[in-house]
């Protein structure tokens, strides 16, 4: 077993966890609430280091990244476990439950098999990846030193001083935002939401930042939570993507799927807020919630039609705001901002320094 980082004895051979806020207390051979944190003779060991769920060739559009190198592949790894209980969760299978005797992959193996896929970018998916901090922080590094981007899907749920340590790593993040409920996300999904506020905050200023909010029946299907989303997003920057995807019923949730026509109306409310809102989960044809226009001259930037991608819209220029990194990282970024082909103005698109393709 690999040692944890952030954690402190306690005396009695207990051990208190501090990578995210739920700070669990562990005895001798006990197991944190995420089930990746166990108490191994007074230290804290990670049981499923390296023990992969799944790997697989993503389009970047599944993550869902809209604004982050569209038409893309992704090498997408999943883990198990998770630090949150939402009872809607769409992985369950992997989320609630721990499995050590899965595929085992090193940091280096799992960043040889990313290069051999051909993708231009890994993604730290599925599960939930930051209870994997540890394994995370050296893939991310050996990623970066291989020239792949890399993605990480999560819900958020860190203290600060450990995303401190891996943001500068990640190249672009999708936030699952359950709601906009202190109460809810303490209660129904065992949570803070001002910890996932404060993330999503801080990952803006070093990596592409992209939300989702999947619309759950009583939780995050009013016009006012989905606007009070909106409106906190866009105190960070109006030009920050926010999905919304449709819940479909999964784990301990029977209620009916969420309407598409509901889906759509909530989606009108936010975009007068936010410049950017998209639709998930529902048969769309390519429109307003699916493609990017222009906002200076209306011209079509990129279709959508499912994971169909027409990039054609964009010009590879750089303009004057560029992806964030850490100094200390003494590297040039290799993306850039895109330009619109037609009219030239600056897009919210970020692309590599190569013509944009049509998939």
């Amino acid at each position: 077993m690999a040692q944890a980082a952030f954690w402190e004895p306690i005396g009695e051979g207990k051990v208190r966890c501090r990578l995210c806020p739920h700070r669990c207390t562990l005895t001798r051979g006990g197991t944190g609430l995420c089930r990746a944190r166990h108490n191994l003779d007074g230290e804290l060991n990670l049981p499923l280091y390296g023990r992969i769920s799944a790997l697989a060739l993503d389009p970047i559009e599944k993550k869902p990244l809209y604004h982050f190198l569209p038409g893309t592949e992704v090498f997408s790894v999943g883990f198990y476990g998770c630090n949150l209980r939402c009872p809607f969760c769409q992985n369950w299978e992997i989320s609630q439950r721990a499995d050590p005797s899965a595929p085992f992959y090193s940091p280096h193996a799992l960043i040889d098999a990313a290069r051999a896929s051909g993708a231009p970018q890994i993604a730290f998916t599925y599960s939930e990846p930051l209870i994997h901090f540890e394994y995370l922080c050296e893939a991310a590094m050996l990623a970066r030193n291989a020239h792949l981007g890399t993605v990480l899907v999560t819900n958020g749920y860190i203290e600060e001083e450990a995303a401190e340590e891996l943001l500068p790593f990640i190249d672009a993040v999708n936030v699952d935002l359950k709601c906009f409920s202190a109460e809810a996300y303490a209660q129904k999904l065992g949570g803070d939401l001002e910890t996932v506020c404060h993330f999503i905050s801080r990952a803006t200023t070093s990596s592409f930042v992209e939300v989702t909010t999947l619309v759950i029946p009583g939780l995050s299907d009013d016009v006012e939570t989905i606007v009070d989303i909106a409106r906190f997003l866009a105190g960070i920057d109006a030009d920050i993507p926010l999905h919304l995807s449709a819940y479909h019923p999964a784990f301990q949730y029977k209620m009916p799927p969420t309407d598409a026509a509901d889906l759509l109306f909530l989606a009108e409310h936010a975009a007068r807020h936010l410049a950017h809102v998209y639709t998930g989960n529902i048969p769309t044809r390519s429109g307003r919630f699916s493609n990017t226009n222009c906002a200076a001259c209306g011209a079509l930037l990129v279709s959508r039609r499912g994971y169909r991608i027409d990039a054609s819209g964009l010009a590879v220029q750089d303009i004057d705001k560029p992806i964030a990194y850490e100094p200390s990282q003494d590297r040039s970024t290799p993306y850039a901002y895109a330009r619109c082909a037609a009219c030239g103005a600056p897009s919210p698109i970020v692309i590599r320094r190569s013509p944009p393709q049509v998939r």
